[in-house]
């Protein structure tokens, strides 16, 4: 009956033991699974942001050239931007070209923000006429600025969720 006794107990003891080094190893396998869902995750929202800060200083008549390279979206390219000052107010030129639809306007592919000290800065006017014949489309928008001492941050987005900006001074 001992040894029965001691059979029953050695037995439900390695049981146990075996029970709980199997939630252990099937934890260490979620975590590694969470871990790398999070890292991949982060990596693909990461690589749909690319912001450049310029060194270049956008002053009263003249056009400045703030784009070093295209910047590529899934249904658009920007092949430049431009910006100067006007009468007192920041006027911006997006040379862009649709990869698709071409006989549609800037905002059926992507929105344009242009931000000063961390606040959207009121659009005064926007021109977007294009011909479908035309290969590279310009954009033409005005805005009204807050001061020539705080830098101005242009982004474009698409619906895709991809995004590039490029960040200036003013004088």
């Amino acid at each position: 009956m001992k040894k029965t006794t001691l059979l029953l107990l050695s037995s439900t003891f390695f049981l146990l033991g075996g029970c709980a080094n199997n939630s252990n190893n099937s934890q260490s396998k979620n975590d590694e699974t969470s871990s790398s869902v999070s890292k991949t995750s982060s990596s693909k929202k990461s690589s749909t942001v690319s912001e450049t800060s310029s060194s270049q200083v956008v002053d009263s008549d003249n056009e400045t050239t703030l784009l070093s390279s295209t910047w590529q979206f899934d249904k658009f390219t920007v092949h430049q931007i431009e910006a100067e000052i006007d009468d007192g107010q920041l006027e911006v030129k997006v040379e862009w070209q649709p990869n698709t639809e071409k006989r549609a306007a800037f905002s059926n592919f992507g929105q344009v923000k242009v931000t000063q000290n961390g606040q959207t800065l009121s659009s005064v006017e926007q021109d977007d006429d294009f011909d479908a014949d035309e290969a590279i489309r310009d954009l033409d928008l005005t805005y009204r600025y807050q001061n020539k001492t705080n830098p101005v941050k242009i982004e474009i987005s698409s619906a895709d969720g991809g995004k590039h900006a490029v960040s200036f001074k003013l004088q």
